[in-house]
């Protein structure tokens, strides 16, 4: 507690002043705001490496993991899959009638998006409904057999057979890509 003696000399008006302690205040923390989600974080870094445009990084990587945790998937499989598919272009067509990142297949798929509602165009949709669409086929047919399967894989057709591989092994490229650990990167310098 502050305290303090005040001497008094008579015929001196002299002021008297006084101290005060001010105990530092924390600041407040807005309960109503989530913690950032690390899994989002992983994510922003992950697509950053393969050059996804900075201006819609964090909303393509919270849709990313929002779907995945939504349909029980890994989200950095959703994410390879969309970089092969598009490279996180939301406007992307491409010449066999599939559109946006995760280049959904119009013919296949587009009754039931205009159905739903589902604007194929708008990030957090089409990176669901791709997800969503990933889940079914890897539950009918297994993870790889599965994503062979989103590509438009055609079970005894070898020109599908010959493009599904190829098209999987570049997912499982990408997937299975890890930066090198320092230690790593120093023995190879």
């Amino acid at each position: 507690m502050p305290s303090g003696s005040v001497f008094s000399v008579p015929g001196i008006d002299t002021p008297i002043q006084f101290a005060s302690f001010q105990t530092p205040v924390a600041p407040l923390i807005d309960l109503s705001i989530p913690p950032p989600d690390p899994a989002v974080g992983m994510i922003k870094g992950f697509l950053k490496l393969y050059g996804v445009d900075e201006s819609r990084l964090s909303r393509v990587a919270d849709s990313i993991v929002t779907s995945a945790k939504k349909h029980n998937l890994d989200a950095r499989l959703i994410a390879s899959i969309m970089i092969v598919e598009s490279r996180a272009n939301p406007f992307a067509i491409s010449g066999k009638d599939s559109i946006g990142m995760m280049q959904i297949h119009l013919p296949t798929w587009g009754h039931t998006a205009d159905r739903e509602g589902i604007n194929l165009f708008k990030i957090e949709d089409n990176i669901d409904f791709g997800t969503r669409i990933l889940k079914n086929y890897a539950r009918q047919f297994g993870l790889w057999e599965g994503v062979k399967r989103y590509k438009g894989w055609i079970a005894d057709d070898p020109d599908s057979e010959h493009s599904a591989e190829e098209y999987l092994a570049k997912v499982q490229r990408i997937y299975a890509f890890r930066q090198p650990t320092q230690s790593t990167t120093e023995l190879l310098q």
